[in-house]
């Protein structure tokens, strides 16, 4: 796999401890959580833990998430610029994870779908038998479009459970998953199952 991916305007590369600051101010934005606020991170322990991931998805099945940043001015936005992150990591049943996370400043100019179709090819590339999922809430509309116009199918929607079971449970609200084919049943309920 890669260390580098262009597309039209964005550069993604390998998340490094060298975003750390850059990843916690968008995993760290209200803003960015607006349809999940428990999922904030509050400290940089879970930005650099979310970075760990990343690493350990890369060795292991040659892709992970990568630091997205402007190849060109976009809007108000100068070249160099960390708009998100991007990409796919590995889970521990075979199949990928796509998800994508914008600074606000970002929002608006299509990047999320350019970053997350080069991660889709990236990640079917890497691992052409693994299935590509991703997972939405369903008060998310744009994210939902997101992977429509990636030609993502839905595979599944609905609630994990009736209630929540325990602080910071999501399990009880309603989202949406995505595929990029027809998921076995015990790789669905897998994904079903991370809430």
């Amino acid at each position: 796999m890669n260390d580098e991916y262009l597309t039209e305007r964005l550069l993604l590369t390998p998340l490094t401890p060298d975003d750390l600051e850059d990843v916690h101010r968008v995993y760290g934005d209200e803003r960015t959580w607006r349809h999940l606020p428990s999922g904030r991170h509050l400290d940089r322990g879970i930005s650099m833990a979310t970075i760990e991931r990343s690493s350990k998805s890369r060795r292991e099945h040659g892709f992970g998430m990568n630091a997205v940043r402007l190849r060109e001015p976009v809007g108000d936005l100068a070249p160099g610029t960390f708009a998100g992150v991007a990409g796919a990591s590995m889970m521990a049943f075979g199949a990928w994870n796509l998800s994508y996370r914008f600074a606000p400043d970002a929002w608006g100019h299509g990047l999320a779908v350019e970053a997350a179709r080069r991660s889709l090819a990236a990640a079917i590339e890497g691992a052409p038998a693994a299935p590509v999922t991703a997972r939405v809430l369903a008060n998310n509309p744009a994210s939902i479009r997101v992977l429509e116009r990636l030609g993502l199918e839905l595979a599944w929607r609905g609630a994990s459970s009736a209630e929540p079971t325990h602080d910071g449970d999501t399990t009880h609200l309603e989202r949406l998953v995505f595929s990029d084919r027809a998921l076995d049943e015990p790789v669905l309920d897998a994904v079903i199952a991370l809430g």
